[in-house]
């Protein structure tokens, strides 16, 4: 099992000489097990991931805010009809989803009509997506705390369990649930994108905090946690001052970096 990332950063991609360490792509992370590719949100750094043609594709949404789905027409490898993909999000049936979709890439917003266009596009219900994926790899779901809505996903084989936990404001209320969720993880990748002095002015805002990371991962039974979705105004500079503070088992997610589990 491979984690291979191509976009952590929050919000808005943020690109500068002051933020090449980290990276500035939005949501994008790659998981290969067995014979499967699973991608886990479309953002900006979705345009710099091959899709691999001996595996099957299956792209994964945690929920729809743009920069979870900005670069979904801009991966050249889509447009090859060959390419077979499927798209499932446990937020929605296929339907409204693939609607959702539809209405943010064409039209107004967007000069192509892309799910219209991609006849190698496949919509699928989550319930649908699990059968395919059986009995080599297993997905579950838990609803995150987030406005609108967003999906923390766990991807477990036989070789390991990665676990995705962004766009979640993070209350103690969730820590049952959450740590159960996330229980013998090998990698668990956790929205950290504002540190705990800046919580109260974020509150509602949907994210949690690097100290809070820090809180869960040494109360949970997870070998290795990620924080990722960093703030597009957070610089290099103070990645790497915070990192100063982080304990072992913990990372600052970037852009190109490689797991293996």
């Amino acid at each position: 099992m491979e984690l291979n990332i191509y976009g952590c950063r929050g919000s808005i991609p943020s690109s500068s000489p002051n933020t090449v360490r980290y990276g500035g792509n939005t949501s994008c992370y790659e998981i290969l097990v067995h014979n499967k590719q699973i991608i886990l949100d479309t953002g900006s750094g979705f345009r710099n991931l091959r899709l691999q043609t001996d595996r099957s594709k299956i792209i994964l949404y945690s929920h729809w805010h743009h920069d979870h789905i900005q670069g979904l027409p801009f991966n050249s490898d889509l447009f090859i009809k060959e390419n077979s993909v499927t798209i499932c999000s446990a937020l929605a049936t296929k339907r409204p989803f693939r609607n959702t979709l539809q209405t943010y890439f064409s039209g107004g917003y967007f000069p192509v009509d892309i799910v219209k266009h991609l006849p190698n596009l496949t919509f699928v219900n989550f319930n649908e997506l699990q059968k395919q994926l059986s009995p080599e790899v297993t997905v579950e779901w838990l609803e995150l705390n987030h406005p609108g809505g967003a999906a923390g996903y766990s991807i477990k084989s036989s070789d390991g369990k990665i676990s995705y936990l962004c766009d979640n404001e993070y209350e103690l209320s969730q820590f049952d649930e959450l740590s159960q969720f996330a229980k013998d993880s090998d990698i668990v990748i956790w929205d950290g994108m504002f540190t705990d002095a800046e919580l109260p002015s974020k509150k509602g805002w949907g994210h949690s905090s690097i100290e809070q990371a820090i809180e869960f991962y040494n109360e949970c039974n997870v070998k290795k946690l990620l924080i990722a979705h960093h703030d597009p105004g957070r610089l290099d500079s103070k990645l790497d001052e915070l990192s100063s503070t982080l304990p072992d088992g913990i990372e600052f997610a970037y852009d190109g970096m490689k797991v293996s589990v």
